[in-house]
């Protein structure tokens, strides 16, 4: 079999294996990014993964317990070592960066609400407000 089918039919097993794991957690979002996104999953240093935790919460109480579980369950199933962020704990222009370029793996139909939501670029009071002075603005030239 050539290196290239290789690589890709141990990829098909490595994002199977990372959604079987995932289908046993409260994840409703999972998505690969970095390297792990765009290049072979067989040839990573290690396997980076967005996720939100259903409604847990990183400030909520019992948060640590699942987000462990997930990550000591990842690394026990995968190959490799896996480096797990959650989408509310990033910054927002890595959160960019991440929802331009990753691979969704569970939750595709959140990806742009979340993406709005944690890159910044989604409803804000600010935002709001800005374009209602903007359209207050065009109808005062309009008029005078």
């Amino acid at each position: 079999m050539p290196r290239a089918d290789a690589d890709s039919d141990t990829d098909g097993s490595i994002r199977a294996e990372i959604q079987r794991v995932l289908s046993a957690h409260p994840v409703s979002f999972a998505m690969l990014f970095g390297s792990t996104a765009r290049e072979s999953i067989a040839t990573a240093d290690d396997i980076d993964l967005a996720v939100e935790l259903g409604t847990h919460r990183p400030a909520d109480d019992g948060y640590s317990d699942v987000y462990l579980k997930l990550v000591g369950d990842l690394e026990a199933a995968l190959p490799t070592e896996v480096d797990v962020v959650d989408v509310h704990t990033m910054n927002e222009s890595f959160a960019t960066v991440v929802f331009d370029t990753g691979e969704v793996l569970v939750g595709d139909d959140r990806r742009s609400e979340l993406a709005a939501c944690v890159t910044g670029a989604g409803p804000s009071a600010e935002r709001a407000r800005n374009r209602v002075t903007a359209a207050a603005d065009r109808l005062t030239e309009q008029n005078e």
